[in-house]
């Protein structure tokens, strides 16, 4: 009897013993390895989430460097904090691994440094202005910090993925081994019915509360992945089915679970992409090399349309065999917006920064320049007006002084484009400039184009400088000529309009309110995008070489611009091409008394009158002085301002000082001026200069009651000036 029990004693207990190593050791390490696995994917989580604000935090700090914005500066600051959040949160998450322990001392190194380098490139910006704060990022290795931090990421998680991947060899071990167990207690309780009845009924016991367990970790990480709401993570099958959605998804795409599962992923793409196959393109690339980055546009449930980066990566069975895809979207349509008008910023940064080289290249050129051309074009009159001049000589004298004039003639270009010419700005009544200038735009245009004006009614009067808008208008008068070729038809349209804020936000450097509009049209070519996009630089033009300077539409714009204007280009090929000049309206304009004076009548000898001619120029003060002598008057000379009030106290019978704005010495013609005239108050002055930014020149316009003689300057137009003042029509 007691062998029999013994017998059935002993196999028992082996059996029950088995059954009980496998409860005991199965179970819990199942568990273990379960809740292993989500702590590695929510380790993996944290570091991409960690990343993805040292990123955030970079572009929100670019951007407030170059625009100033405080949006940026407040998204600046959310990220750094979430930095740090999101940076302890992986601390916490890897204290149980000393190599992870040592890599996050290296992270939180390299993230201590690159948040010190962007505060102090923010600090500088707000503290010294853009200039100094380039200065402090050219100083920094942002990039070289950026790349060291995601490199120690990368590791991060490539480390957690080998952790990940060991776990999940032991476990198929570990279940062989199980397999082996179970053959061998169900023998036994073949031999042993009714005791491994028994067996049996404890271990399905057992079993059913380690699949309880199992179903209750996959909930926690259901809900970890659900949780996430700023991305769409879902998974496909082998297919390119739908087959899980997290709350984020539905946020992102608009569907609803019940909605979008079990259908085809390529949904959410645009059909020229259905059409192109780039759904499927990228589901064999992710099935080829593990994982593959996308982004463009995707569609929403409502057919809206967002842009999307998305992670797309391939879930291999252990065999090898593809068992699905997991899928990661973010909504970057907001950043992108962003970072293009970033771009954009930039681009007119530059822009600025280039016309800003530009105008100081000119402004530096115009001053020797334009004395330059004064002494050649000047000399010039003055051999003209010799009786002694013969025939042969007087042709080539007067080619070389039209040669003179279209040098100055393109300083001037130069400078109205740069928005440093002289402006004398008055109230004008456009229509009627535009009337009296029908005659000469005919004359120009020719009979073979016709001329059309059509002034609006009531048109408000607009602050500008005459002279300058019918400039403008004869060159955008020639410019349609030479795109019109044989025949065609100009048009001239004047008319009121209000630019409103909506309007303004589209158009850089554009004030709200109210404008006149001078629109011109013509029936020529047109232009292509390319063209439309570059007509306004300076030198760039399509006609002939020879038969243009490229300065034409630059000297409208930069007019236009100092005016405080706005200028817009509409073209199209073989639809012609409108010019529009929107100039701000003068309001409260008082009708304003214009002079008379003809612009080219000869000049006339005055009676004996004494001028005070200052000038450091040698050449310039010797063409000076022929000039008031051969105009009658009598001249005294002086170098600089400390002479001329030398001067004027020893010569009573001065009358007018005409002096250069730009003298030598600290004793500019702005400060002679006015201690001339508090020495003698009823002093007429006159100013020369070659360059609008001067004493008396302010934003590119002429200050009130200034007398102003553009150089280079002809002997008629000095005669005009002085003629002017004598009579005294002047403005002063």
């Amino acid at each position: 009897m007691l062998p029999a029990v013994v017998l059935i004693g002993l196999p028992a207990l082996v059996a029950l013993l088995l059954l009980a190593y496998s409860a005991t050791r199965v179970s819990p390490q199942l568990k273990e390895n379960q809740q292993r696995v989500a702590h590695t994917l929510e380790v993996i989580a944290a570091a991409r989430s960690f990343d993805l604000a040292v990123g955030d935090a970079e572009s929100a700090e670019r951007g407030f460097i170059i625009t100033g914005e405080n949006s940026y500066l407040a998204t600046y600051q959310q990220n750094t904090r979430a930095m740090s959040e999101r940076l302890s949160r992986l601390r916490r998450l890897t204290n149980d691994n000393p190599d992870q322990q040592r890599g996050m001392l290296l992270i939180e190194s390299a993230t201590e440094g690159r948040l010190a380098e962007m505060q102090a490139g923010i600090d500088a910006r707000q503290n010294q202005g853009f200039i100094q704060a380039r200065k402090v990022l050219q100083t920094h290795l942002g990039t070289a910090t950026r790349r060291v931090i995601s490199g120690l990421v990368d590791s991060v998680i490539t480390q957690e993925n080998r952790v990940l991947k060991d776990r999940q060899a032991r476990l198929a071990d570990f279940q062989a081994t199980n397999a082996l167990v179970y053959k061998v207690s169900i023998g036994l309780v073949a031999v042993l019915f009714t005791l491994g009845v028994t067996l049996l009924w404890r271990g399905v016991q057992r079993e059913k509360k380690s699949v309880s367990e199992l179903r209750r970790s996959e909930e926690r990480f259901r809900l970890l992945v659900s949780g996430v709401r700023d991305h769409a993570i879902f998974m496909l099958d082998a297919d390119g089915k739908v087959a899980s959605w997290n709350s984020g998804a539905q946020r992102v795409k608009g569907y609803k679970e019940p909605e979008i599962i079990g259908k085809d992923y390529a949904v959410f793409y645009p059909r020229e992409e259905r059409e192109n196959g780039a759904p499927e393109a990228e589901l064999r690339q992710a099935a080829e090399s593990g994982s593959i980055e996308t982004e463009g546009w995707r569609l929403r449930k409502d057919g809206s349309r967002f842009y999307a980066r998305a992670t797309l990566t391939a879930l291999h069975a252990e065999d090898g065999s593809l068992r699905g895809f997991a899928k990661i979207t973010r909504d970057v349509t907001e950043r992108r917006a962003q970072e293009k008008a970033l771009e954009e910023s930039r681009a007119a940064l530059a822009h600025a920064q280039k016309m800003e080289s530009l105008g100081q290249l000119t402004g530096g050129m115009a001053h020797d320049f334009n004395n330059l051309l004064t002494v050649v074009i000047g000399s010039i009159d003055l051999v003209l007006r010799m009786p002694t001049t013969g025939e042969k000589a007087t042709e080539l004298l007067d080619a070389a002084r039209q040669a003179g004039e279209q040098g100055a003639s393109l300083v001037r270009r130069l400078l109205a484009f740069s928005r440093r010419q002289a402006l004398a700005p008055q109230d004008v009544d456009v229509n009627r400039l535009v009337t009296n200038m029908s005659e000469l735009l005919r004359r120009t245009l020719g009979e073979s184009i016709v001329l059309e004006t059509v002034l609006g009614g009531g048109v408000w009067r607009t602050l500008v400088d005459p002279n300058q808008l019918e400039s403008a208008l004869l060159n955008l008068a020639v410019n349609a000529r030479d795109a019109m070729k044989e025949h065609g038809t100009l048009s001239i349209e004047t008319g009121n309009t209000f630019l409103d804020e909506r309007y303004a936000d589209s158009h850089g450097e554009v004030t709200p309110g109210q404008y006149v509009v001078i629109a011109v049209s013509d029936t020529g070519t047109g232009m292509s995008p390319e063209t439309v996009a570059r007509a306004f630089e300076p030198f760039f033009t399509t006609k002939p070489e020879g038969k243009g300077t490229g300065l034409g539409l630059s000297q409208v714009h930069g007019f236009v611009k100092q005016s405080g204007g706005h200028v817009a280009l509409y073209s199209d090929r073989g639809q012609g091409t409108t010019v529009k000049m929107y100039l701000p309206r003068n309001a409260g304009a008082a009708q304003a008394e214009e002079l008379e004076t003809g612009r080219h009548g000869n000049a006339q000898v005055v009676k004996d009158e004494t001028v005070l001619l200052v000038e450091d120029e040698p050449l310039v003060r010797m063409y000076g002085s022929e000039a008031l002598h051969e105009l009658g008057y009598r001249v005294l000379e002086a170098c600089d301002g400390h002479e001329a009030m030398r001067m004027l106290g020893q010569h009573p019978e001065v009358t007018l000082l005409f002096t250069d704005v730009g003298l030598p010495g600290g004793f500019n013609g702005r400060r002679l001026a006015e201690e001339a005239r508090a020495l003698v108050p009823s002093l007429k002055i006159l100013f020369a200069t070659g360059y609008a930014r001067s004493a008396i020149v302010h934003n590119g316009v002429l200050e009130s009651g200034v007398e102003l003689l553009e150089k280079p300057y002809t002997i008629e137009a000095l005669a005009r000036k002085l003629q002017q003042m004598s009579a005294g029509r002047a403005r002063a």
